[in-house]
């Protein structure tokens, strides 16, 4: 049987989810959950969906071990991992790159804690992205949020990845404009899915922004609705 890898839970909350995964259940088996960032649309769901399912979560050393010492998560399945690090929890044939990316990333406990009183935000470590290498061969590259960075054209020489999730919202990460930028000029993927908009008001951008934006660069954007299955 496959596995399920789940990347920054934001469900019960997010405006954008299905009404069938509002409910945590419905994920069914979990296997593995990685964490850009301590942001509030990034780690609601966390504490809830590694308790539910006994999932490894796996994030930068502050945050992790932050969330460890208040209790919100279990210390035997959690995995401190820094940017350049790789992992195989999963089976030697799937590896988890830990990679840069150029945003802010304090804990934000009333995301967890919604009674949470006085300081709200703590250290959550640097903001970072991943890589999945599967036995395949495929590779996705999650951006995480994040601003361009010319160091995106390293991830592309070290992992030339197929697939790229990249935000698009603008505002709090890369807009259409600069996403296409990074995707044509730096990631260079085959195929590219956006992500991280029309949650709120202030990220309002579109998928359709984004290829405008993309031109005749030979990379298809595809337009992945909440709740819908795809097939590499």
């Amino acid at each position: 049987m496959g596995k399920v890898i789940v990347i920054d839970p934001y469900l019960t909350k997010n405006p954008r989810t299905p009404a069938k995964y509002k409910d945590l259940k419905a994920l069914g088996k979990v296997d593995l959950i990685l964490v850009t960032h301590g942001h509030v649309d990034h780690i609601t769901d966390l504490p809830e969906l590694a308790k539910l399912t006994g999932a490894t979560v796996v994030g930068v050393p502050d945050l992790v071990y932050n969330l460890v010492s208040l209790g919100f998560l279990d210390g035997s399945k959690t995995i401190g991992m820094n940017k350049g690090g790789t992992m195989t929890r999963l089976g030697p044939g799937i590896k988890v790159h830990i990679v840069a990316a150029d945003h802010s990333s304090p804990l934000d406990l009333l995301a967890i804690k919604p009674d949470t009183t006085g300081v709200r935000n703590i250290a959550g470590g640097a903001p970072v992205g991943y890589v999945l290498e599967f036995e395949s061969g495929f590779k996705i590259y999650d951006t995480g949020d994040t601003a361009v960075f010319g160091d995106m054209a390293l991830i592309h020489r070290f992992y030339k990845p197929d697939l790229a999730l990249v935000c698009i919202g603008g505002h709090f990460t890369m807009d259409p404009e600069h996403a296409a930028f990074a995707v044509r000029e730096l990631i260079r993927p085959k195929q590219v899915i956006p992500q991280h908009y029309g949650t709120f008001p202030v990220i309002n951008r579109t998928p359709a922004e984004l290829k405008t934006a993309l031109g005749d660069a030979p990379i298809e954007v595809l337009d992945v609705k909440p709740g819908e299955a795809v097939r590499f």
